[in-house]
């Protein structure tokens, strides 16, 4: 097998014998180094075309650069531990795929993480198709994701949380907290949001524009006043909340866990995103305007929080009862 770097940008082909790897290896970065053509240099076909090589297509021809890069490259490494980088594309079928998936569910995984690592073997085969790599691909059936695992916080929780982090002096991740459940915002598109990116709407008061997302879906959302005088108080770098980096979240999250005694798997910083969503279905906020304002892509994202309650319920029913005839008709 050929497996180099140049510039960054690794290069890798399978070959039945070391001496043609060694001779592909030469003429590519002699191409390379002179500025010549080489694009016929790697292209394959699915019976040497390894999963790796594959993988490395996709993800700079999707995703490099984008805010679904690191959860893609976690991904791939996850998918080429179980198949084998060097395994051809045309050999993994809907069987292979299925010994995935058990494999998977025998870690625990959650279905959501099972379905983020098939959608990127998904991506990466549709784009094996389009450049003619292979003629079909294998079936991949992604799991149903159940409402019951979605997590979200009651109003009691939340506050006990920011008492908590004050109390300790960790002011900052309290105001990141804040602003997480106003806005619904992934950390990572927090993380992005700049100074630039916050301001005046005519319409709206105080906005955020979104530009860098995980969906690559620019959106613009309508701040809380909890929400800017949280981005108010760490406004101190231009990035406010860059800060926030994964290790920060994790440590910090792990003394809320602590100071409330929280066991369940589930209790992560991420509830963040699924009270904000919760909340604003359960409140009555039109469905499309969760949408738009989650940045979700399809509905079926969006149904996930409609957890009807019996408020609910009786909201239907006086809704139903709101005709002027039937008003009429019962009080006589």
């Amino acid at each position: 097998m050929a497996d180099f770097m140049v510039d960054g940008y690794r290069y890798r082909r399978q070959f039945p014998t070391a001496e043609e790897a060694a001779a592909w290896e030469t003429d590519l970065k002699k191409r390379l180094r002179l500025g010549l053509p080489y694009a016929e240099l790697l292209e394959a076909k699915g019976d040497s075309i390894t999963l790796g090589e594959l993988l490395d297509k996709t993800l700079v021809r999707y995703w490099e650069g984008t805010a679904n890069e690191r959860t893609s490259i976690t991904n791939i490494r996850q998918l080429e531990e179980h198949f084998g980088a060097d395994k051809p594309i045309a050999r993994i079928d809907t069987a292979a795929i299925d010994d995935l998936v058990g494999a998977m569910e025998k870690r625990n995984l959650a279905a959501s993480t099972i379905n983020s690592r098939l959608a990127t073997l998904s991506k990466a085969f549709t784009f094996a198709i389009d450049r003619g790599y292979i003629s079909n691909r294998p079936k991949i059936e992604r799991k149903r994701v159940s409402n019951a695992r979605l997590r979200y916080l009651t109003d009691e929780e939340e506050h006990t949380i920011i008492d908590c982090l004050e109390a300790d002096g960790r002011d900052d991740f309290a105001r990141f907290f804040e602003w997480s459940i106003d806005t619904g915002m992934r950390p990572i598109e927090s993380r992005n949001v700049s100074q630039t990116a916050v301001r005046d709407d005519d319409r709206l008061g105080k906005v955020v524009d979104l530009r860098k997302t995980k969906n690559a879906y620019p959106r613009t959302l309508p701040l809380t006043n909890r929400a800017h005088k949280a981005y108010t108080a760490l406004s101190d770098e231009f990035l406010p909340f860059a800060r926030m980096n994964e290790n920060r979240i994790r440590s910090n999250w792990q003394f809320v866990r602590d100071c409330l005694n929280e066991t369940d798997p589930e209790f992560v910083f991420y509830m963040t995103r699924h009270t904000c969503a919760s909340r604003l279905v359960q409140r009555g906020v039109a469905l499309y305007a969760v949408k738009e304002f989650m940045g979700h892509k399809t509905y079926e994202m969006t149904m996930r929080y409609a957890k009807l309650s019996p408020e609910n319920l009786l909201d239907a029913k006086v809704a139903l009862e709101q005709s002027p005839y039937r008003q009429t008709a019962q009080s006589v």
